[in-house]
């Protein structure tokens, strides 16, 4: 007879990414797990796999998030340079709005799991998601330099705004970076 689950599954995904956000993946035990999404370890592994099969659900779950996010970012502005300033400011306000300095998760993950073989494939994969999403955008533009490295560049930068965050809170430095780039880029 099959298990009927007392929890919600769609629920539960959001608290463990909440708490691999908070903790990483290393630090995160799965007593923390079962403890935070208040169900037993038996319920946890029927429904979850493994502490791995999770994480890799949380960040799937984040990519997906992140992704409507960008997508909204750049369709508020036609005119990419306007876009890209409009993306790197809505980031930069995101992150600095995170009152526990959490910054991205994907970025943590990168940082923390980098060694991972299917991190990394991962990662690449959602890099590669990233760019092309930024290299259509800004393919409507006249920009003097090569989109291809524009959008890698912008990726680096918004990585760059995403781990300073967590210890940097004051705004000035970012916008002043922002706008900076923003010269660069035009």
């Amino acid at each position: 007879m099959p298990r009927v689950k007392l929890f919600n599954e769609e629920e539960a995904l959001g608290k463990a990414l909440e708490l691999f956000w908070e903790k990483g993946y290393e630090s995160t035990s799965l007593s923390n797990l079962t403890t935070h999404l208040s169900i037993g370890k038996g319920s946890f592994y029927d429904t979850f796999g493994s502490k791995k099969q999770l994480f890799d659900n949380c960040l799937e779950a984040y990519r997906i998030s992140s992704m409507e996010v960008v997508d909204s970012f750049l369709a508020e502005k036609q005119n990419p340079v306007e876009g890209v300033e409009y993306f790197l400011n809505k980031h930069t306000e995101f992150m600095l709005a995170d009152t526990k300095s959490r910054g991205c998760f994907i970025a943590n993950s990168t940082v923390e799991l980098s060694a991972s073989t299917q991190i990394q494939e991962f990662l690449k994969g959602h890099n590669k998601i990233m760019k092309s999403k930024l290299m259509d955008y800004l393919s409507t533009g006249s920009f003097t330099n090569d989109i291809e490295v524009l959008a890698d560049t912008i990726l680096n930068h918004l990585t760059g705004i995403s781990v300073m965050s967590k210890f940097i809170k004051n705004k000035e430095v970012f916008d002043k970076s922002n706008a900076l780039f923003m010269q660069l880029i035009k």
